[in-house]
């Protein structure tokens, strides 16, 4: 048995989320784990969850695997090493990480890592449209889900394949209200159900009941592409957790919007996090052409009840769910706030219900 880490035994974190994820993967063990834990730095001993379930022919296109993980593992022997940013025993420079494991047959593997841990968020405006003066992806962002890749030579960074099932790479800092340029490729559009593009990541929830990894998604503002029916923009707090409190807003259905594999494309992505609520636009367009004068999705919690939980910061992320690999690049993220004189929401209905207690219509 052995314990393979995602990005290998020394890695860095900057602060960039409310959690600390370090990815990895049990492998030639004898299935279940019947013990997994972790410590940070020598300190108590924390549960880990390993995924136990093999991936059997899961219809991910229309649903997802049955298993406490939720969207999170895909293959057996998958884990996700999660603390948060303020954890105290996490300390400025480096640290260790312990992981272990037992199998069925009672054979432990124990596996250490080292980290350096940079307190200091990034500072906005961010500009990283030159990626060739950075070493490592993890100079740049933290995967949450999934692993990327930094290709220097041409100048992007890259969802390693398969992605399964959610990619998420964050970038900027926690903040409020944002603006994110970039350019986009889809290399391929098959077997995709999101190809992307990108996230204002407000962090993750506890399901309920608790199962050892977090599994309840909160954005800020969620720009999608779906190679079968078109564009939305989503806003949900504690999204597949079960959680009572949970919702999702998402445009529905989606707005057409063909894309060709292998084309160059741009985007604009913004979010909005004001006392008075809380809105997600943006769009895409061919590189070559200019930028059109109107957003393709728009959505915003104005119909969303007061009680419900929302987030108060977010961190922009490149975000994909399924499929081949796409490719990011001329990224720039600043703050920004809508004139007042900006009317919310195009949807000629105004606000959009909620989507409340996982009650989604459709495959979304």
């Amino acid at each position: 048995m052995t314990i393979a880490l995602d990005y290998g035994d020394r890695q860095a974190f900057r602060y960039r989320a409310a959690d600390i994820t370090i990815r990895g993967k049990v492998e030639d063990a004898a299935f279940p784990v019947s013990d997994s834990r972790f410590s940070l730095n020598q300190g108590p001993w924390r549960a880990l969850y390993v995924e136990a379930q093999i991936d059997r022919d899961t219809d991910w296109l229309n649903g997802y695997k049955d298993t406490p993980a939720e969207l999170r593992c895909r293959d057996q022997g998958e884990f996700c090493v999660e603390f948060s940013a303020h954890d105290p025993e996490l300390r400025a420079g480096e640290n260790t990480i312990a992981i272990e494991a037992v199998d069925a047959h009672g054979t432990c593997h124990r596996r250490v890592m080292a980290y350096d841990w940079d307190p200091t968020p990034p500072s906005l405006p961010l500009d990283l449209r030159d990626l060739t003066i950075s070493r490592s992806v993890q100079e740049i962002g933290q995967a949450v889900n999934g692993v990327f890749d930094l290709d220097p030579i041409r100048n992007v960074i890259r969802s390693r394949a398969p992605v399964a099932p959610d990619a998420l790479f964050v970038i900027g800092p926690l903040a409020q209200s944002q603006e994110a340029t970039y350019a986009v490729r889809f290399l391929e559009t098959q077997g995709a159900k999101w190809l992307g593009c990108s996230d204002f990541f407000a962090g993750l929830t506890e399901g309920m009941p608790g199962r050892g990894i977090k599994v309840g998604w909160i954005s800020a503002g969620m720009a999608a592409m779906s190679p079968r029916d078109g564009a939305r923009s989503f806003l949900a707090w504690g999204d597949h957790s079960g959680d009572p409190r949970e919702w999702a807003i998402a445009t529905n259905p989606a707005t057409p919007f063909p894309i060709e594999r292998n084309r160059l494309y741009r985007v604009r992505h913004q979010t909005a996090l004001e006392p008075e609520g809380m809105r997600v636009r943006w769009r895409i367009w061919p590189a070559e052409t200019a930028e059109p004068g109107y957003w393709l999705c728009e959505e915003d919690t104005g119909a969303l009840p007061v009680d419900l939980p929302r987030p108060k910061a977010a961190s922009f992320g490149l975000f994909q769910h399924m499929g081949c690999s796409i490719e990011w690049s001329q990224i720039e993220l600043r703050e920004m706030k809508f004139p007042p004189t900006d009317q919310p929401c195009q949807n000629p209905e105004g606000s959009r219900q909620p989507f409340l207690k996982r009650d989604r219509p459709g495959a979304f």
